[in-house]
């Protein structure tokens, strides 16, 4: 994986911003995680939309510290991927039904990313890197809603073995932000939330 380039960098305005019928409040109150997904693939043109979309997510000092490996569902890295998460949870619980519905989390959603972040020079660097690649998978989920798609964040056993940053090709200092899976929800999810003004100070 290539350093960015700073030169590279392109403005807003040069963006072909794609056309939906979903607009920000339906998506982020729409916006669910799914544990099933369809057995039904999904266009790498709407993955590739949707990390465009993460990559405009809030950066303090422009570090752009997120780094992404989408697998494949049936290519090798998958299998070895899903491999080493059976092999962390068997390691850890001992019970073999837990470690094969562990390596299912990672072999069966139809897309798979693993998305880590780069260290900063200072404790609180690396806080706000954490922040930016946080903002940058709520980018990602909000952008799925608009494409039919529901995102899970998965930051278990699926992306604790220490020899996942080696198979994926994740330089050694990089930190694992979580794995996502990507596809059409093959369940009917619900949430509640508490009102917002349970939780809000008005000062002046």
């Amino acid at each position: 994986m290539t350093t960015p380039d700073i030169e590279a960098r392109i403005k807003f305005d040069a963006i072909d911003v794609p056309k939906t019928d979903v607009n920000v409040y339906q998506a982020l109150y729409g916006r669910r995680m799914a544990w099933k997904f369809k057995d039904q693939k999904v266009d790498r043109a709407a993955v590739e939309r949707m990390l465009e979309s993460a990559v405009w997510a809030p950066n303090h000092r422009m570090t752009e510290p997120w780094r992404f490996f989408v697998l494949d569902k049936d290519g090798q890295a998958r299998k070895k991927a899903a491999d080493l998460a059976y092999d962390f949870a068997l390691e850890r619980s001992g019970n073999e039904r837990r470690a094969e519905g562990t390596r299912g989390l990672v072999a069966s959603p139809p897309v798979v990313m693993y998305v880590y972040y780069i260290p900063g020079p200072s404790d609180d660097a690396t806080k706000e890197n954490y922040a930016s690649v946080c903002c940058a998978v709520q980018n990602m989920s909000l952008a799925g809603v608009a494409e039919g798609l529901a995102v899970t964040w998965e930051t278990g056993g699926a992306t604790r073995h220490p020899k996942l940053a080696e198979t994926l090709g994740a330089e050694e200092d990089w930190l694992m932000a979580g794995m996502l899976s990507v596809g059409v929800s093959d369940e009917e999810a619900d949430s509640r939330r508490t009102p917002a003004s349970n939780f809000v100070n008005w000062l002046s």
